[in-house]
């Protein structure tokens, strides 16, 4: 049983303790019983909002372990102010792979320049 319908159980109780209260002239009890429905109602509420947050984090964490890149990783070479990588051809921003460890790729302004695509960083022998 989950929390949701533990709380949704307990709202339909409080509310079968409202409909006998009414042969009860008792006003403490209806308004510790009115209080009751209240708190529970709102504890379902925080419990979906919370089950939605935790969905989502866990969508994010099976992403970023996807994407993840192993960690021994390294440039393999420099050249014009980027990073080589082995395998892959292009030029990427060291900002980027430094702080980030994302490939961002890098694309020519002029012979002595490159633009990251990301960070915007001017790279190259300036």
């Amino acid at each position: 049983m989950d929390i949701i319908s533990t709380i949704s159980t307990s709202i339909g109780l409080a509310q079968r303790l409202r409909e006998i209260s009414k042969n009860i002239a008792d006003a403490e009890f209806k308004n510790l019983l009115a209080d009751l429905s209240s708190e529970l109602a709102d504890a379902k509420l925080e419990a979906a909002s919370l089950k939605e947050k935790l969905a989502a984090l866990q969508e994010e964490n099976t992403l970023l372990k996807q994407t993840a890149l192993p960690a021994t990783e390294k440039p393999s070479g420099r050249k014009w102010g980027c990073y080589q990588f082995e395998g892959e051809s292009g030029l990427f921003c060291p900002g980027c792979w430094d702080s980030k460890r994302k490939k961002s790729s890098t694309t020519r302004i002029d012979t002595q320049f490159r633009k990251c695509s990301v960070c915007q960083a001017m790279l190259g022998a300036g």
